[in-house]
């Protein structure tokens, strides 16, 4: 049966036993993890709604790249069995489940990033680069992989056999970079502020690194099996285990926000890690601040105690109770430095711009 803008010189390529064999398999993994990831995203979006009885932008993202890989994994496991004909059809939806796949797990990664950002146009303009990137691959996968499917003519078969390896190659190129920029704000961020605590969460990002790089290798070299087609099957498994990856990254950042230590007020969740920079930042400005006072003299006041000492311009120190007073009249300079232990800086500043965030999933 011809299906819509099938060509009449349109050839189809029977699977054979091992390809069906292979697409049958792979689908039982990809059901598989697609249980274990679906468990999780259930869990992470139950605990959201309990804190704000709503659902934000993460667990919407989680949810889209879940149902975009099963419908992927059912639709190609049932074309290469031979339950669905080929037709136009089939291939545009199969290639509009793979832009949500293609943007979701990068939309993940980027509110991610934007965690640890403290300029939140910085995140908006990654945000707008990458989708914009994506977006402009998406459409050229449109214009060249559908024509190509239906055998409209061989060139397009050419075209398609060179530019489908060529794009898989640039969304691992933008997969790594995300994963090593999200590395990289960790230890600039935090790690280098004395948040020592999320080296883990550094390392495990190292490793996902790794994993998901191996992951599209593995996708282009699927392109090499069976009648060419094969490869979608891949798919699905491919990025339902970058989901599963994504979401165990989320739990583990809410575990280490958690975790009892140096800032163990904080909120509880992964906004608590925006204001962790944030308080790492201002704490970082405030002893410098703390250092560099000017003027004719400077008056210390510690926490808990009532004692004043002045150091003039020419460095000597000197009670204010003892110093004798000059005749006439003397004008001054002072200048007030409250100076508090690391860990009551750390946590006022924080505590004062996180004290709404209570939310272990809210990403913006």
């Amino acid at each position: 049966m011809v299906g819509f803008l099938i060509p009449d010189h349109y050839v189809y390529v029977k699977p054979s036993t091992t390809d069906q064999l292979v697409a049958s398999v792979i689908w039982g993994f990809t059901l598989a993890v697609g249980i274990f990831a679906g468990q999780k995203a259930g869990r992470q979006t139950w605990d959201q709604w309990k804190r704000t009885g709503r659902a934000k932008a993460y667990v919407w993202m989680i949810w889209a790249e879940w149902l975009a890989s099963m419908l992927i994994g059912v639709l190609s496991w049932c074309f290469i069995r031979g339950y669905i004909a080929p037709s136009f059809w089939i291939f545009f939806v199969l290639l509009c489940a793979w832009v949500v796949q293609i943007q979701c797990i990068c939309g993940i990664i980027i509110n991610r990033i934007s965690l640890l950002m403290v300029d939140r146009r910085s995140a908006i303009k990654i945000r707008w680069i990458t989708a914009i990137t994506l977006g402009l691959i998406n459409i050229s996968v449109f214009c060249i992989w559908i024509p190509s499917q239906l055998q409209i003519s061989q060139r397009y078969h050419d075209i398609n056999y060179i530019w489908d390896r060529i794009e898989k190659g640039l969304f691992l190129v933008i997969d790594a970079t995300l994963h090593g920029y999200f590395v990289y704000l960790i230890r600039i961020k935090l790690i280098a502020n004395g948040l020592t605590k999320y080296q883990p969460l550094m390392r495990y990002n190292l490793v996902m690194i790794a994993v998901s790089m191996s992951l599209d290798v593995i996708l282009i070299g699927s392109m090499s099996i069976g009648n060419g087609f094969i490869y979608v099957q891949f798919h699905p498994l491919v990025y339902m285990l970058k989901l599963h990856i994504e979401m165990n990254i989320s739990a583990l950042i809410v575990r280490v926000v958690r975790a009892t230590g140096d800032h163990s007020s904080y909120p509880s969740g992964t906004d608590a890690l925006r204001s962790k920079v944030r308080a790492a930042v201002t704490n970082k400005k405030g002893n410098s601040n703390r250092t560099s006072g000017t003027g004719k003299g400077a008056m210390f006041s510690s926490t808990g105690r009532n004692l004043e000492v002045r150091i003039d311009a020419g460095g000597q120190i000197a009670d204010s109770e003892n110093r004798p007073q000059p005749a006439g009249i003397t004008k001054v300079t002072q200048t007030h430095v409250t100076v508090m232990r690391k860990l009551e800086d750390d946590d006022a500043s924080s505590q004062s711009s996180t004290r709404h965030l209570k939310d272990p999933y809210s990403y913006p």
